[in-house]
């Protein structure tokens, strides 16, 4: 029977979002990789938990000064590089630090750094590092890549997307218009798949003298409560109404913010195409801050905006029989 090594690595993250790495010594069977930088951690020793090797492991960490979150990443590496007759399993945990310590590097490692994944891979990094700081990336959802065509741009005129299954997404998207309204600019708010009365946030709207427009089917059952999630004809073209309006109010290039609340999902559902959209965005005029909002945004979506934030759901007291408030959810 084949056996293999298994090694815990942490991939230690600070509150500043900033990943812990080391440099490796270069001592016993790690000449080959001397000067390389790694993430913390090692072998299991025999009749320890992974948690245990885990906190083990030349950092002086404690179960109450970290949260160890899944597995991030696995990867197959070999003592002195002999994948094949001495395999060492490598199992990346997403640890998450909750307060200071100060670390304490074994022999094993001469340096250490903070590293912000936003930025480029620092010198010394290995492929199989750096495969693991890109899986990092893909969890958070970190897109270091910059966009030359904006670079150094002043004012107004970029697309954001605000994504993800997570709660927040309308509620931040009116948060840019007031603070629009608050300097003195004008902005406009276009509702996707959101017919009906249910949503407390369009009277402060109109008090702020912002226009609002809603293109969709009530969802919500008069008699039951019950929300329909089924897509129909009529939705599709209510849907494409509502890309008409935005295509509209490009045209007459009078407000400084388009939020296009739900487009997202819109697309994402069949309602609208993702070409349609594209379209329409191709119409944009340049001073034009676009907001797009909903969760599943479309790869193509993701890719023609400047900046993209995903709302992720940790927690919610929907999953615990807690309904829909006015005044919070609606």
């Amino acid at each position: 029977m084949e056996k293999k090594f298994v090694a815990n690595k942490a991939v230690l993250v600070n509150r500043k979002g900033e990943i812990l790495l080391v440099r490796d010594a270069g001592k016993k069977d790690h000449t080959h990789a001397k000067g390389k930088l790694e993430f913390p951690g090692g072998r299991m020793d025999a009749g320890e938990t992974p948690r245990e090797g885990l906190l083990r492991e030349e950092l002086g960490l404690s179960s109450v000064s970290v949260s160890v979150e899944e597995p991030l990443y696995v990867d197959l590496w070999g003592i002195g590089g002999d994948v094949i007759n001495q395999p060492i399993v490598g199992i990346y945990y997403l640890v998450r630090l909750l307060g200071e310590f100060q670390i304490v590097l074994s022999d094993e490692h001469d340096e250490f750094l903070w590293y912000d994944p936003r930025q480029a891979f620092p010198p010394g990094t290995v492929q199989a590092t750096e495969d693991v700081l890109n899986a990092y990336r893909r969890h958070e959802g970190i897109d270091v890549a910059s966009d030359d065509l904006i670079k150094g741009r002043q004012g107004y005129g970029l697309i954001q997307i605000l994504t993800g299954n997570g709660k927040g997404k309308t509620t931040a998207a009116i948060g840019e218009i007031v603070r629009m309204v608050g300097v003195g600019k004008r902005a406009a708010i276009i509702f996707f798949d959101k017919g009906g009365e249910h949503y407390s946030e369009r009277s402060i709207l109109e008090k702020l003298g912002v226009e609002w427009f809603a293109y969709g089917r009530d969802r919500i059952d008069p008699v039951t409560g019950r929300f329909d999630f089924s897509v129909t004809d009529v939705a599709r073209t209510l849907g494409e109404q509502g890309l008409e309006k935005a295509r509209e109010l490009f045209q007459s290039d009078q407000y400084d913010l388009l939020v296009l609340d739900e487009i997202n999902s819109t697309t994402d559902l069949g309602m609208l195409s993702v070409g349609s959209v594209l379209s329409v965005l191709d119409q944009k005029p340049d001073r034009l801050e676009l907001v797009l909002t909903g969760r599943n945004a479309p790869q193509a979506f993701l890719d023609r905006a400047h900046l993209v934030t995903e709302m992720r759901l940790r927690k919610h007291y929907f999953y615990s029989g807690v309904k829909a408030r006015e005044g919070v959810d609606y």
